[in-house]
């Protein structure tokens, strides 16, 4: 039988990568009470629903005796080596003085200790004067690492019922559809939201079609007013101008007192009505191109209880997820001019998201479409957040 030692820390990845990995039969975790209240249930229906471990243990252990660490441990590593069993000493994130019982019992009882580099990936061995070695002696355990599953570690779920149907499409038509509208968007970017605002207002065609028709003098009077952040029509005609450059609208006309056009198809038209999504979808084919799994509009539920009733679930959405290895990149899109309150709620809004379901090890970027003020910079950068200004590049 393989046995597993392990000490009960906070980060979820850190207490079940080893089992994600090798064909471990019992794990024998070592952790303080308070720790062990915390995350010793969703360890234990983790470690039993994915890494089919049934033989889970939970020994406390006080914070500051050596001691009598190393005498409630030393009981059950013996009572294990005198089974026969093979111990295998897991280090992967433990603290100071439990790392010292650890080294101190593996010389003791000959056994192999190891750790994971999460970041990397990487097992690394330190089995020095062992008879065993888990790289040799245990058989791999292929437990295929997803988004979902990750989340699912954290505490949470990923409710895909509520991600938008333009957000799911993977097709390289419309991906080169998001790039051609994003350079568009990033070169206008001051004016794009308000300009999104009112093709989805004043120029939204009948149901199931493409194309529209309106009188100028109602698009004009709109662009003038006192709330309108485009003030004449020649912007506006020139944003239009340029996406029916790009292909992107068809049939542009805004003369003779008309505004006419059509659509490239009805994805399009969804993401010229929504102004945020370009820049998330754009992100988002950025984002994709360096990880190994890619999300889009994510919406997490936060206790991992799907109700599907209006009301019952906590959400959090997170405009782009992505994986590389067992790390996670959280990913909060502003397309928009955003003002000091907006800013702070912006990277504050991320931080917990990202602290609690991607844990110690998760990145966190702010992507933006235009330049935050120095102070926002030095104060996402204070949060450990990177900011990434997207820039539309032709492809």
């Amino acid at each position: 039988m393989n046995v597993l030692i392990e000490f009960l820390v906070q980060e979820p990845v850190e207490n079940v990568i080893t089992c994600m990995n090798f064909e471990i039969d019992r794990v024998i975790f070592f952790s303080h009470e308070k720790t062990l209240q915390e995350y010793g249930k969703r360890t234990e229906r983790f470690l039993n629903s994915h890494c089919h471990v049934r033989d889970i243990r939970f020994r406390t252990v006080p914070e500051d005796d050596l001691g009598m660490i190393l005498d409630t441990m030393r009981g059950e590593i013996r009572s294990e080596a005198d089974q026969g069993n093979k111990v295998f000493f897991d280090i992967t994130g433990g603290e100071s003085l439990v790392l010292v019982a650890f080294g101190m019992l593996a010389k003791e009882f000959k056994a192999p200790i190891h750790m994971f580099d999460v970041k990397n990936s990487r097992l690394i061995e330190y089995d020095e004067g062992a008879a065993d070695c888990i790289s040799r002696d245990v058989a791999r355990r292929e437990t295929g690492v997803t988004l979902d599953l990750l989340i699912e570690m954290h505490g949470g779920k990923i409710n895909r019922f509520l991600q938008k149907e333009v957000k799911s499409i993977r097709s390289r038509e419309f991906f080169d559809d998001i790039r051609k509208i994003y350079q568009v968007a990033s070169k206008y970017s001051v004016y794009w939201n308000p300009f999104s605002a009112i093709l989805r207002t004043l120029l939204a065609p009948a149901e199931g079609s493409l194309s529209v028709s309106r009188r100028a003098a109602e698009i004009v009077a709109v662009l003038r007013g006192a709330e309108s952040r485009l003030y004449t029509p020649a912007k506006f005609n020139e944003i239009l101008d340029a996406l029916g450059d790009a292909g992107i609208l068809a049939d542009v006309v805004h003369a003779d007192g008309r505004y006419q056009l059509r659509y490239k198809n009805q994805a399009v038209r969804e993401c010229l009505f929504d102004g945020g999504s370009i820049l998330e979808l754009y992100t988002f084919l950025q984002e994709a191109e360096q990880s190994d799994e890619c999300l889009v509009g994510v919406h997490i539920d936060w206790d991992g209880i799907i109700h599907h009733q209006m009301g019952e679930d906590v959400l959090n959405e997170i405009d782009v997820l992505s994986r590389s290895g067992y790390v996670m990149t959280f990913i909060s899109c502003k397309s928009g001019k955003m003002g000091p309150q907006q800013t702070l709620h912006a990277l504050y809004e991320l931080e917990t998201v990202a602290s609690r379901f991607g844990g110690k090890y998760a990145g966190k970027v702010l992507a933006t479409a235009s330049d935050l003020g120095k102070i926002y910079r030095e104060r996402a950068e204070e949060m450990g957040i990177e900011v990434r200004r997207e820039e539309g590049r032709a492809e």
